[in-house]
């Protein structure tokens, strides 16, 4: 039994006499600690002063995000431990459909009307799992993906109740260590008994890690013809035809998305994007309008989707609707050197365009001297606006260094080339993209073998000292990150512990863990890391 007077509850709903009914039937069964919240903000405001343990959330919240939609901002920004109970209460009775199907779904739902008994059960169910899982969570939350697995397989062995949970973690977890072709089996296997559309979805991205594109858009087509309302197939699908270069294939599988589901920001901000690469502005502009007007009432709110609605609208030579936009931004957001420094930018980009060259000028010079007073990495887009519009003013110099840094970051990045290709062809360039391009190219391919070479020869001090200034050069660039931490990790291991140079790796490696964790050979040079630290007695 479940010592629920331990526990501690929030609830969601929008009306203060069902928070008042739910906090008594919770109180039937011991939950005595619980607090109400009347609005998603306020629920996530609540979230971020203190743990809960237990969170009972109404699917239907008036104005603004519904449950389903908490529950998602709350799972990706990973602002709830999975240790806590997120339990959906709904009259709809088709949320079945959309919780069978959605990429975050709660622990468990029920349909109104309930009774204490039916709920108590519910929760100590929950917990039963949350509890035979818990080793697996500390692994996980320790980036031990194998041993995580390792504990999935004895969990099944024992013939666990949840199986299927653990199966699907366990095909998550060969995903996450590249382990592509184990993960595709497993998947088969699953499919062959019954056809889940998780494990389809799961088989499409191994075949689609594996290179068979055409294979993995078949099974996701099937997905979702089958489960019209599985949005993660939607969301992969759309990326699949991104990376095979199909970008309008991706926009049409994105705007049946948004139409399945209309209140998810992130999506709608996705559609926006692919939109506007496709020189579609009209439904550019719809899709962060959409994101601009329902963000409003979200937590997560984004100044980004003020810039990108304005960049739309300058485009389209709406001039004075893109500047009120970010008048906007600015008024809705508190100044940060990031908001300050994307405003500006547009603010120049739409007074150029505007032919009022004394303002686009003054707003450029803002950008600069921000830029270069908080040393901020700029976003994408935010960079070539920036490289953009120091062209049109005439700043050569300062143009072509941050084409040269957005290259050198990300020179395997077809994405952000084609970006900046089709920004220097804009604005009259094109002869000259690809000498710029190539040439930055070129560097940074030289600088990173010079660095790999020099320690193969011996001179592994002369490796540290190039590839770490060449790291510290091109903050983002994952490969020269990766060889530089590895060089200082060897020479640490070699020479003696070196606690600055040690710094230093740890930091590369935790810069790009969010994004290449699962990279192999990030793995690779982050147990070595770990293994040199042991080996010196450090962080024992």
């Amino acid at each position: 039994m479940i010592d629920f007077s331990k526990k501690r509850a929030l609830i969601i709903d929008d009306s203060p006499a069902m928070c008042s009914s739910l906090r008594m039937t919770l109180n039937n069964f011991g939950i005595t600690r619980c607090e109400t919240s009347n609005s998603a903000n306020e629920a996530i405001f609540r979230i971020r002063q203190r743990e809960f343990d237990i969170i009972v959330c109404d699917y239907c919240l008036g104005a603004g995000s519904d449950g389903q939609q908490i529950l998602e901002q709350l799972r990706r920004s990973a602002m709830i431990a999975p240790s806590v109970v997120f339990l959906m209460v709904t009259a709809e009775r088709d949320y079945e459909k959309v919780v069978s199907c959605a990429e975050f779904a709660p622990d468990d739902y029920l349909l109104k009307p309930f009774t204490a008994e039916t709920m108590c059960i519910r929760l100590e169910r929950t917990f039963e799992k949350k509890t035979q899982f818990a080793e697996v969570y500390r692994l996980i939350a320790g980036g031990k993906a194998e041993q995580a697995m390792a504990e999935c397989d004895r969990m099944l062995a024992l013939k666990s109740r949840f199986a299927m949970d653990l199966i699907r973690m366990k095909g998550e977890l060969l995903i996450a260590l590249n382990r592509h072709g184990e993960a595709r089996k497993l998947y088969e296997e699953i499919i062959a008994a019954r056809a889940i559309p998780w494990a389809r979805l799961g088989l499409a991205k191994t075949l689609s890690l594996a290179g068979e594109a055409e294979a993995a858009i078949e099974t996701l087509e099937l997905v979702i013809d089958e489960t019209p309302h599985y949005l993660e197939a939607y969301d992969t699908l759309a990326k699949t035809h991104e990376i095979q270069g199909n970008l309008q294939r991706a926009q049409d599988v994105l705007e049946k998305a948004v139409t399945v589901s209309p209140q998810s920001l992130l999506r709608q901000s996705a559609m926006g994007e692919i939109a506007y690469r496709n020189g579609d502005l009209a439904k550019a502009a719809k899709a962060f309008g959409t994101v601009v007007d329902k963000g409003k009432y979200s937590y997560f709110r984004n100044h980004k989707d003020f810039i990108s609605l304005s960049r739309v609208l300058l485009d389209d030579g709406k001039h004075d609707t893109a500047l009120c936009t970010i008048a906007d931004a600015r008024k809705h957001f508190d100044s940060t050197p990031e908001l300050d420094l994307a405003s500006s930018v547009m603010e120049s980009l739409i007074h150029h365009a505007a032919n009022e060259t004394v303002q686009s000028e003054l707003a450029l010079s803002r950008a600069l001297e921000i830029k270069a007073q908080h040393g901020l990495s700029l976003a994408d887009s935010i960079a070539v606006d920036l490289a953009k519009v120091c062209f049109l003013n005439g700043k050569e110099n300062e143009a072509r260094e941050l084409v040269k840094d957005m290259i050198s970051n990300f020179y395997e990045d077809e994405k952000i080339q084609a970006a900046v290709r089709g920004m220097l062809d804009g604005i009259g360039r094109a002869d000259e993209s690809q000498m710029l391009i190539e040439n930055s190219i070129n560097e940074v391919i030289k600088l990173n073998n010079e660095g790999v070479m020099r320690a193969k020869n011996g001179d592994l001090a002369g490796s540290v000292d190039l590839l770490a200034t060449a790291a510290r050069r091109m903050p983002q660039n994952v490969q020269v990150a990766l060889n530089a931490a590895q060089a200082l990790i060897v020479e640490s291991d070699r020479n003696g512990w070196n606690g600055e140079k040690m710094q230093l790796a740890g930091q590369l490696l935790a810069n790009h863990a969010e994004v290449h964790g699962s990279l192999e050979k990030f793995q690779k040079i982050s147990g070595l890391y770990k293994d040199v630290q042991l080996k010196y007695g450090i962080g024992q």
